[in-house]
Protein backbone atom coordinates (compact mmCIF):
# COMPACT_ATOMS: atom_id res chain seq x y z
CA UNK A 1 0.00 0.00 0.00
CA UNK A 2 1.27 3.70 -0.97
CA UNK A 3 -0.37 6.79 0.95
CA UNK A 4 -0.48 9.96 -1.20
CA UNK A 5 -0.91 13.25 0.54
CA UNK A 6 -2.11 15.91 -1.47
CA UNK A 7 -1.67 19.71 -0.43
CA UNK A 8 -3.98 22.66 -0.59
CA UNK A 9 -2.45 23.83 -4.27
CA UNK A 10 -1.93 20.10 -5.31
CA UNK A 11 -5.84 19.73 -5.27
CA UNK A 12 -6.86 23.50 -6.17
CA UNK A 13 -5.06 24.09 -10.12
CA UNK A 14 -6.00 22.21 -13.07
CA UNK A 15 -2.61 21.00 -14.01
CA UNK A 16 -2.04 19.57 -10.04
CA UNK A 17 -5.40 18.33 -10.25
CA UNK A 18 -5.29 16.20 -13.39
CA UNK A 19 -1.80 15.14 -12.21
CA UNK A 20 -3.51 13.59 -9.47
CA UNK A 21 -5.43 11.72 -11.86
CA UNK A 22 -2.06 10.48 -13.32
CA UNK A 23 -0.39 9.69 -10.68
CA UNK A 24 -3.17 7.46 -9.42
CA UNK A 25 -3.57 5.52 -12.35
CA UNK A 26 0.34 5.30 -12.65
CA UNK A 27 0.10 3.74 -9.16
CA UNK A 28 -3.05 1.51 -9.20
CA UNK A 29 -0.72 -1.84 -8.77
CA UNK A 30 0.88 -0.20 -5.68
CA UNK A 31 -2.41 0.13 -3.60
CA UNK A 32 -2.90 3.95 -2.96
CA UNK A 33 -4.54 5.59 -0.42
CA UNK A 34 -5.00 9.21 -0.76
CA UNK A 35 -5.21 11.76 1.71
CA UNK A 36 -6.14 15.21 0.49
CA UNK A 37 -6.49 19.02 2.26
CA UNK A 38 -9.01 21.60 1.46
CA UNK A 39 -8.82 23.77 -1.38
CA UNK A 40 -6.35 26.48 -0.89
CA UNK A 41 -7.81 29.49 1.22
CA UNK A 42 -10.32 27.58 2.30
CA UNK A 43 -9.34 27.14 6.16
CA UNK A 44 -8.67 30.30 6.22
CA UNK A 45 -12.74 31.37 5.10
CA UNK A 46 -13.74 28.57 7.41
CA UNK A 47 -11.70 29.80 10.49
CA UNK A 48 -13.16 33.47 9.96
CA UNK A 49 -16.27 31.95 10.03
CA UNK A 50 -15.91 30.06 13.14
CA UNK A 51 -15.23 33.13 14.87
CA UNK A 52 -18.25 35.43 13.37
CA UNK A 53 -21.71 35.70 14.61
CA UNK A 54 -23.39 38.31 12.77
CA UNK A 55 -25.64 37.13 9.49
CA UNK A 56 -24.13 39.36 7.29
CA UNK A 57 -20.66 38.52 7.94
CA UNK A 58 -21.07 34.74 8.07
CA UNK A 59 -23.41 35.14 4.18
CA UNK A 60 -19.95 37.16 2.90
CA UNK A 61 -18.28 34.10 3.80
CA UNK A 62 -20.58 31.73 2.67
CA UNK A 63 -20.10 32.86 -0.54
CA UNK A 64 -16.62 33.70 -0.91
CA UNK A 65 -16.54 29.76 0.01
CA UNK A 66 -18.70 28.74 -2.65
CA UNK A 67 -17.09 30.85 -5.08
CA UNK A 68 -14.07 29.01 -4.94
CA UNK A 69 -15.45 25.90 -5.64
CA UNK A 70 -17.61 27.34 -7.81
CA UNK A 71 -14.55 28.05 -9.97
CA UNK A 72 -12.87 24.69 -9.54
CA UNK A 73 -16.15 22.83 -10.88
CA UNK A 74 -16.65 25.13 -13.58
CA UNK A 75 -12.53 24.58 -14.31
CA UNK A 76 -12.35 20.90 -13.62
CA UNK A 77 -15.53 19.39 -15.39
CA UNK A 78 -15.49 22.47 -18.14
CA UNK A 79 -16.68 19.74 -20.60
CA UNK A 80 -19.63 17.99 -18.75
CA UNK A 81 -22.61 19.84 -17.37
CA UNK A 82 -23.42 16.57 -15.59
CA UNK A 83 -20.57 16.19 -13.86
CA UNK A 84 -20.77 19.84 -13.12
CA UNK A 85 -24.47 19.59 -11.81
CA UNK A 86 -23.14 16.40 -9.44
CA UNK A 87 -20.34 18.62 -7.94
CA UNK A 88 -22.76 21.38 -7.34
CA UNK A 89 -25.07 19.27 -5.30
CA UNK A 90 -22.49 18.12 -3.26
CA UNK A 91 -20.79 21.44 -2.62
CA UNK A 92 -24.54 23.05 -1.61
CA UNK A 93 -24.88 19.67 0.55
CA UNK A 94 -22.58 20.22 3.00
CA UNK A 95 -22.74 24.19 3.00
CA UNK A 96 -26.47 23.50 4.10
CA UNK A 97 -24.77 21.10 6.43
CA UNK A 98 -22.99 23.79 7.89
CA UNK A 99 -25.13 26.47 8.34
CA UNK A 100 -27.14 24.10 10.00
CA UNK A 101 -24.15 24.05 12.21
CA UNK A 102 -23.80 26.91 13.19
CA UNK A 103 -27.50 27.86 13.49
CA UNK A 104 -27.82 25.25 15.74
CA UNK A 105 -25.00 24.16 17.34
CA UNK A 106 -25.07 22.81 21.10
CA UNK A 107 -21.12 21.93 21.32
CA UNK A 108 -19.32 22.59 24.37
CA UNK A 109 -17.40 25.49 23.59
CA UNK A 110 -15.26 27.74 20.72
CA UNK A 111 -12.49 25.35 20.04
CA UNK A 112 -15.09 22.62 19.59
CA UNK A 113 -17.28 24.64 17.03
CA UNK A 114 -14.10 25.83 15.43
CA UNK A 115 -12.97 22.00 14.95
CA UNK A 116 -16.35 21.10 13.80
CA UNK A 117 -16.47 24.25 11.19
CA UNK A 118 -12.79 23.84 9.62
CA UNK A 119 -13.31 20.47 9.05
CA UNK A 120 -15.66 20.88 5.96
CA UNK A 121 -12.84 22.29 3.78
CA UNK A 122 -11.71 18.96 3.85
CA UNK A 123 -15.00 16.90 3.06
CA UNK A 124 -15.65 19.44 0.25
CA UNK A 125 -12.35 18.58 -1.40
CA UNK A 126 -12.46 15.00 -0.92
CA UNK A 127 -15.97 14.49 -2.04
CA UNK A 128 -14.85 16.57 -5.40
CA UNK A 129 -11.53 14.59 -5.93
CA UNK A 130 -13.35 11.17 -5.37
CA UNK A 131 -15.97 12.42 -8.19
CA UNK A 132 -12.97 13.31 -10.44
CA UNK A 133 -11.33 10.53 -10.11
CA UNK A 134 -14.95 8.48 -10.66
CA UNK A 135 -14.99 10.34 -13.83
CA UNK A 136 -11.52 9.09 -15.19
CA UNK A 137 -12.56 5.50 -14.23
CA UNK A 138 -10.71 5.25 -11.22
CA UNK A 139 -12.87 3.32 -8.46
CA UNK A 140 -12.38 5.87 -5.46
CA UNK A 141 -14.48 6.27 -2.65
CA UNK A 142 -14.58 9.58 0.09
CA UNK A 143 -13.45 8.23 3.21
CA UNK A 144 -13.67 11.03 6.29
CA UNK A 145 -11.23 10.51 8.94
CA UNK A 146 -13.59 10.75 11.43
CA UNK A 147 -13.92 7.05 10.89
CA UNK A 148 -10.55 6.21 11.10
CA UNK A 149 -8.19 8.81 13.11
CA UNK A 150 -9.38 8.36 16.41
CA UNK A 151 -7.82 11.22 18.84
CA UNK A 152 -7.69 12.82 22.38
CA UNK A 153 -10.45 14.70 23.47
CA UNK A 154 -8.05 18.51 22.56
CA UNK A 155 -9.96 20.34 20.32
CA UNK A 156 -7.43 22.83 18.29
CA UNK A 157 -4.80 20.41 17.99
CA UNK A 158 -5.35 16.88 19.29
CA UNK A 159 -2.97 13.77 18.82
CA UNK A 160 -3.84 10.20 17.55
CA UNK A 161 -4.74 7.17 19.70
CA UNK A 162 -2.58 4.73 18.46
CA UNK A 163 -4.27 1.65 19.15
CA UNK A 164 -7.62 2.87 18.48
CA UNK A 165 -6.60 4.43 14.88
CA UNK A 166 -5.33 1.14 14.19
CA UNK A 167 -7.89 -0.99 14.50
CA UNK A 168 -10.54 1.74 12.72
CA UNK A 169 -8.12 2.10 10.04
CA UNK A 170 -8.17 -1.70 9.63
CA UNK A 171 -12.11 -1.67 9.65
CA UNK A 172 -12.34 1.22 7.73
CA UNK A 173 -9.61 1.24 4.88
CA UNK A 174 -8.54 -2.20 4.31
CA UNK A 175 -11.73 -3.66 3.22
CA UNK A 176 -11.92 -0.92 0.56
CA UNK A 177 -7.93 -1.50 -0.30
CA UNK A 178 -9.06 -5.36 -0.94
CA UNK A 179 -12.27 -4.49 -2.97
CA UNK A 180 -10.09 -2.77 -5.43
CA UNK A 181 -11.22 0.61 -4.44
CA UNK A 182 -8.93 4.13 -4.16
CA UNK A 183 -9.85 5.42 -0.29
CA UNK A 184 -9.45 9.29 -0.71
CA UNK A 185 -9.24 10.14 2.67
CA UNK A 186 -9.93 14.00 4.43
CA UNK A 187 -6.62 15.29 5.51
CA UNK A 188 -6.13 17.36 8.93
CA UNK A 189 -9.01 16.04 11.05
CA UNK A 190 -10.20 13.12 13.26
CA UNK A 191 -12.50 12.64 15.80
CA UNK A 192 -12.47 11.37 19.33
CA UNK A 193 -13.50 8.40 21.34
CA UNK A 194 -17.26 10.04 21.58
CA UNK A 195 -17.29 10.79 17.95
CA UNK A 196 -16.85 14.65 18.07
CA UNK A 197 -15.07 15.67 15.25
CA UNK A 198 -11.09 17.44 16.25
CA UNK A 199 -8.45 18.50 13.84
CA UNK A 200 -4.61 17.35 14.20
CA UNK A 201 -3.16 21.17 14.44
CA UNK A 202 0.51 22.25 12.77
CA UNK A 203 0.74 20.46 9.70
CA UNK A 204 -2.35 18.79 9.84
CA UNK A 205 -2.59 16.95 6.85
CA UNK A 206 0.29 15.74 6.65
CA UNK A 207 0.19 14.44 10.16
CA UNK A 208 -3.15 12.33 8.66
CA UNK A 209 -1.06 10.90 5.83
CA UNK A 210 1.89 9.63 8.38
CA UNK A 211 -0.86 8.13 10.32
CA UNK A 212 -2.82 6.58 8.15
CA UNK A 213 0.50 5.21 6.81
CA UNK A 214 1.44 4.12 9.82
CA UNK A 215 -1.59 2.42 10.81
CA UNK A 216 -2.01 0.19 7.44
CA UNK A 217 1.66 -0.16 7.24
CA UNK A 218 1.88 0.96 3.83
CA UNK A 219 5.30 0.76 2.10
CA UNK A 220 5.55 4.29 1.65
CA UNK A 221 4.68 8.18 2.17
CA UNK A 222 4.33 10.18 -0.40
CA UNK A 223 3.84 13.91 0.55
CA UNK A 224 2.72 15.52 -2.72
CA UNK A 225 3.40 19.98 -2.68
CA UNK A 226 4.33 22.43 -5.17
CA UNK A 227 7.90 21.90 -5.04
CA UNK A 228 10.65 19.52 -6.01
CA UNK A 229 11.44 18.38 -2.68
CA UNK A 230 13.70 19.49 0.04
CA UNK A 231 16.70 21.90 -0.94
CA UNK A 232 19.96 22.88 0.24
CA UNK A 233 18.69 26.68 1.53
CA UNK A 234 15.31 28.20 0.53
CA UNK A 235 15.64 28.13 -3.19
CA UNK A 236 13.66 31.99 -2.90
CA UNK A 237 16.79 33.13 -1.56
CA UNK A 238 19.36 30.97 -2.50
CA UNK A 239 19.51 31.02 -5.85
CA UNK A 240 21.74 27.85 -6.55
CA UNK A 241 20.01 25.65 -3.97
CA UNK A 242 20.06 22.13 -4.78
CA UNK A 243 17.73 19.48 -4.09
CA UNK A 244 18.25 16.99 -1.14
CA UNK A 245 17.94 13.81 -2.73
CA UNK A 246 17.94 11.89 0.44
CA UNK A 247 17.83 12.92 4.30
CA UNK A 248 17.48 10.76 7.82
CA UNK A 249 14.53 11.64 9.40
CA UNK A 250 16.72 13.43 12.50
CA UNK A 251 17.84 15.77 9.47
CA UNK A 252 14.39 16.41 8.49
CA UNK A 253 13.36 16.88 11.65
CA UNK A 254 16.67 19.07 12.94
CA UNK A 255 16.02 21.47 9.78
CA UNK A 256 11.96 21.91 10.28
CA UNK A 257 12.99 22.64 14.34
CA UNK A 258 15.56 25.57 12.89
CA UNK A 259 13.32 26.95 10.16
CA UNK A 260 13.41 25.26 6.95
CA UNK A 261 10.00 24.96 5.29
CA UNK A 262 9.61 21.00 5.66
CA UNK A 263 8.05 18.22 7.12
CA UNK A 264 7.27 19.34 11.08
CA UNK A 265 8.80 16.59 13.24
CA UNK A 266 5.76 16.03 14.72
CA UNK A 267 4.16 15.45 11.02
CA UNK A 268 6.81 12.34 10.22
CA UNK A 269 7.07 10.68 13.96
CA UNK A 270 4.50 7.84 13.34
CA UNK A 271 6.64 6.88 10.11
CA UNK A 272 9.52 6.89 12.15
CA UNK A 273 7.81 4.84 14.63
CA UNK A 274 7.46 2.35 11.64
CA UNK A 275 10.12 2.75 10.57
CA UNK A 276 8.52 3.88 6.62
CA UNK A 277 10.01 6.14 4.13
CA UNK A 278 8.60 9.88 3.50
CA UNK A 279 8.59 10.97 -0.06
CA UNK A 280 8.54 15.15 -0.63
CA UNK A 281 7.20 15.18 -4.07
CA UNK A 282 6.03 18.14 -6.73
CA UNK A 283 2.55 17.68 -8.06
CA UNK A 284 3.52 20.20 -10.63
CA UNK A 285 6.43 18.30 -12.05
CA UNK A 286 5.46 14.70 -11.45
CA UNK A 287 8.57 12.67 -13.10
CA UNK A 288 10.96 14.58 -10.29
CA UNK A 289 12.93 11.98 -7.99
CA UNK A 290 11.95 14.03 -5.00
CA UNK A 291 13.44 14.41 -1.63
CA UNK A 292 13.01 10.59 0.36
CA UNK A 293 13.39 11.10 4.37
CA UNK A 294 14.59 7.50 5.61
CA UNK A 295 16.83 5.87 8.57
CA UNK A 296 19.46 5.79 6.13
CA UNK A 297 21.57 8.74 6.09
CA UNK A 298 25.15 8.03 3.99
CA UNK A 299 26.73 10.77 5.57
CA UNK A 300 29.27 9.51 7.13
CA UNK A 301 32.54 12.26 5.90
CA UNK A 302 30.22 15.06 7.78
CA UNK A 303 29.09 16.87 4.37
CA UNK A 304 26.92 19.78 5.47
CA UNK A 305 23.72 19.12 3.57
CA UNK A 306 21.60 22.31 4.57
CA UNK A 307 21.81 25.65 5.49
CA UNK A 308 18.48 26.91 7.34
CA UNK A 309 17.89 30.15 9.73
CA UNK A 310 14.86 32.12 11.21
CA UNK A 311 15.71 35.79 11.59
CA UNK A 312 13.53 36.57 14.50
CA UNK A 313 14.22 34.00 17.63
CA UNK A 314 13.69 35.68 20.98
CA UNK A 315 16.24 34.67 23.96
CA UNK A 316 16.29 34.69 27.31
CA UNK A 317 19.36 34.79 29.67
CA UNK A 318 18.83 33.78 32.92
CA UNK A 319 21.59 34.46 36.02
CA UNK A 320 21.67 33.49 39.29
CA UNK A 321 24.49 32.86 42.14
CA UNK A 322 22.33 29.66 43.72
CA UNK A 323 22.49 27.99 40.59
CA UNK A 324 26.46 27.00 41.43
CA UNK A 325 26.67 23.39 42.60
CA UNK A 326 22.81 23.59 42.89
CA UNK A 327 20.64 20.61 42.44
CA UNK A 328 17.44 20.93 40.12
CA UNK A 329 18.23 24.48 39.57
CA UNK A 330 17.65 23.63 35.40
CA UNK A 331 14.67 21.56 36.39
CA UNK A 332 12.86 24.36 38.26
CA UNK A 333 13.39 26.28 35.17
CA UNK A 334 11.60 24.59 33.06
CA UNK A 335 8.75 23.67 35.01
CA UNK A 336 8.06 27.44 34.95
CA UNK A 337 8.71 27.35 30.95
CA UNK A 338 6.24 24.17 30.16
CA UNK A 339 3.12 25.83 32.97
CA UNK A 340 3.52 28.62 30.71
CA UNK A 341 3.37 27.01 27.23
CA UNK A 342 6.58 27.97 26.07
CA UNK A 343 9.16 25.48 24.20
CA UNK A 344 12.88 25.88 23.70
CA UNK A 345 14.96 25.15 21.16
CA UNK A 346 18.53 25.81 22.10
CA UNK A 347 20.22 26.04 25.64
CA UNK A 348 23.44 26.81 26.37
CA UNK A 349 24.63 26.63 30.57
CA UNK A 350 27.47 27.71 32.47
CA UNK A 351 27.59 27.04 36.34
CA UNK A 352 25.69 30.43 36.86
CA UNK A 353 23.64 30.89 33.79
CA UNK A 354 21.55 29.54 31.42
CA UNK A 355 20.40 30.72 28.06
CA UNK A 356 17.79 29.96 25.81
CA UNK A 357 15.81 30.51 22.95
CA UNK A 358 12.05 30.11 22.25
CA UNK A 359 10.35 28.13 20.04
CA UNK A 360 6.84 29.21 21.30
CA UNK A 361 6.45 32.09 23.76
CA UNK A 362 3.08 31.19 25.28
CA UNK A 363 2.42 33.10 28.49
CA UNK A 364 5.55 34.86 28.82
CA UNK A 365 4.75 37.75 31.25
CA UNK A 366 3.70 35.29 33.20
CA UNK A 367 6.81 32.94 33.13
CA UNK A 368 9.10 36.34 33.66
CA UNK A 369 7.60 36.68 36.71
CA UNK A 370 7.73 33.60 37.91
CA UNK A 371 11.65 32.88 37.13
CA UNK A 372 12.51 36.53 38.61
CA UNK A 373 11.36 35.58 41.93
CA UNK A 374 14.81 33.13 42.33
CA UNK A 375 16.59 34.30 39.39
CA UNK A 376 17.43 37.88 37.04
CA UNK A 377 16.21 37.30 33.69
CA UNK A 378 16.67 39.48 30.77
CA UNK A 379 14.40 39.04 27.55
CA UNK A 380 16.49 39.95 24.59
CA UNK A 381 14.98 40.62 20.79
CA UNK A 382 16.91 41.64 17.84
CA UNK A 383 19.01 37.83 17.31
CA UNK A 384 18.32 34.94 14.81
CA UNK A 385 19.28 31.67 14.34
CA UNK A 386 21.38 30.18 11.80
CA UNK A 387 22.11 26.25 10.99
CA UNK A 388 24.17 23.83 9.79
CA UNK A 389 22.49 20.72 8.97
CA UNK A 390 23.84 16.90 8.03
CA UNK A 391 24.68 13.75 10.22
CA UNK A 392 27.99 13.24 11.54
CA UNK A 393 28.58 17.24 10.75
CA UNK A 394 31.28 17.11 12.93
CA UNK A 395 33.50 14.16 11.34
CA UNK A 396 34.59 17.47 9.04
CA UNK A 397 37.65 18.49 11.75
CA UNK A 398 38.28 21.84 10.00
CA UNK A 399 34.34 22.72 10.24
CA UNK A 400 34.53 24.90 13.15
CA UNK A 401 37.68 27.04 12.50
CA UNK A 402 36.00 27.68 8.96
CA UNK A 403 33.23 29.04 10.57
CA UNK A 404 34.18 31.15 12.92
CA UNK A 405 36.87 32.44 10.44
CA UNK A 406 34.15 33.50 8.29
CA UNK A 407 32.08 34.69 11.05
CA UNK A 408 35.67 37.30 11.77
CA UNK A 409 35.22 38.33 8.03
CA UNK A 410 32.17 39.43 7.85
CA UNK A 411 32.57 41.42 11.91
CA UNK A 412 29.40 38.70 13.03
CA UNK A 413 29.09 38.47 17.06
CA UNK A 414 27.94 35.15 17.68
CA UNK A 415 26.04 35.76 20.85
CA UNK A 416 25.80 31.41 21.50
CA UNK A 417 26.57 28.28 19.88
CA UNK A 418 24.75 25.29 19.99
CA UNK A 419 26.22 21.65 18.81
CA UNK A 420 23.73 18.90 18.80
CA UNK A 421 24.64 16.14 20.75
CA UNK A 422 23.44 13.95 17.88
CA UNK A 423 26.03 15.44 15.54
CA UNK A 424 23.62 16.59 13.29
CA UNK A 425 23.38 20.26 13.79
CA UNK A 426 25.45 23.41 14.76
CA UNK A 427 23.26 26.25 15.31
CA UNK A 428 24.75 30.16 16.08
CA UNK A 429 22.37 33.01 17.41
CA UNK A 430 23.41 35.65 15.47
CA UNK A 431 22.48 39.17 14.61
CA UNK A 432 19.06 39.43 12.74
CA UNK A 433 20.24 41.83 10.33
CA UNK A 434 23.51 39.97 9.79
CA UNK A 435 21.37 36.70 8.98
CA UNK A 436 21.20 38.34 5.20
CA UNK A 437 24.78 38.73 4.45
CA UNK A 438 25.92 35.49 5.95
CA UNK A 439 23.51 32.48 4.62
CA UNK A 440 24.53 32.79 1.67
CA UNK A 441 28.01 32.85 1.96
CA UNK A 442 27.74 29.56 4.17
CA UNK A 443 26.17 27.96 1.37
CA UNK A 444 28.79 28.69 -0.99
CA UNK A 445 31.15 27.58 1.47
CA UNK A 446 30.17 24.68 3.05
CA UNK A 447 27.39 23.35 0.05
CA UNK A 448 28.21 24.95 -3.17
CA UNK A 449 31.77 25.04 -3.57
CA UNK A 450 32.22 21.32 -0.94
CA UNK A 451 29.90 19.67 -4.34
Amino acid sequence: MLVMKFGGTSVTKPDSVAAINTLVQRELNRQPILVVSALSGITDLLVKLSHTILDYEQEDLFEQIFMKHDLWIKTIFAANMDLQTSAFKLVHDYLDQLRELLHSHGLVNQLQLHDSVVSFGEKISSALISLFLISNGVNAKQVLATSCIITTKQFGGADFIDAATKKACKKTILPLIEQGVVPVITGFIGANTVGETTILGRGGSDYSAAIIGYAVQSEEIQIWTDVNGVYSADPRVIKDAKLLKQLSYQEAAELAMFGAKVLHPRTIQPAVRADIPVRVLNTFNIDNVGTIIAHAADNSDGTVKSVTWKKAVPLLNIYSADMFLSKGFLQKIFAVLAKNNISVNMLSASEVSVSVTLDTIGKLDDALQELNKFAKTDYIEGFGTVSLVGEQIMNKHSLMQELFNLFQATSTQVQMLSYSASNINISMIVPTDKIGEIVPLLHTKFITMSN
